[in-house]
């Protein structure tokens, strides 16, 4: 399997898949929330057990108080662990994206060009094999296509004609191996 070079330029949308990346996103938030609540709670447990004078009310302003020193970071990481997240989850959904496009394409006949993956996008042995997939579907269809010709003409095409007998019975055998017309067929390209 040949690989293509990859194309260097970064993707405009961040989120490809909603589903996959925005679940990822949600649990992301989450664990920093969990994690949020879970300092809160220490830092609370921690003031007021090391002031046992005072009540819980004074020791949650006073953990309001110590928040300052790490709210801030929290506010300010936040959005960048966001990014942050979308932007590694884009190298491996824009590639199962962009798949799942080229796959549609091919099912509806319009797939002009192989697929190739960015750089630093994970998954790009997919690319490979449905590179070849797809230039096996090609093939196929073309030689369906020629059978159709020569069923509808009775005259094999130039691609058909190239071949050598054996060739061409096995490959409009297997082609039309459905067809209620293949023994009719291949005695007329017999002949």
């Amino acid at each position: 399997m040949t690989s293509e070079p990859r194309p260097k330029f970064r993707r405009q949308q961040l989120l490809i898949d909603h589903h996959v990346q925005g679940s990822l996103l949600r649990r992301t938030g989450l664990y920093s929330i969990g994690c949020t609540v879970y300092f809160a709670v220490i830092l609370l447990f921690t003031e007021s057990m090391s002031r046992q004078d005072t009540t819980i009310s004074e020791a949650i302003f006073r953990c309001l108080d110590e928040s300052i020193y790490w709210a801030p970071g929290l506010i300010l990481l936040t959005p960048l662990v966001a990014y942050d997240m979308l932007r590694l989850t884009n190298r491996f959904a824009g590639p199962i994206f962009r798949l799942r496009r080229e796959m549609q394409r091919l099912v509806d006949d319009e797939s002009e060009s192989p697929l190739s993956f960015r750089e630093g996008d994970y998954w790009t042995d997919f690319a490979d094999v449905f590179n070849d997939l797809r230039q096996e579907v090609i093939e196929l269809r073309e030689l369906k296509i020629d059978a159709q010709r020569v069923l509808a003409e009775g005259v094999p095409s130039k691609q058909v004609r190239e071949m050598s007998d054996e060739d061409r019975a096995a490959e409009i055998e297997s082609a039309l191996s459905t067809d209620a017309d293949a023994e009719d067929f291949l005695a007329t390209v017999g002949s």
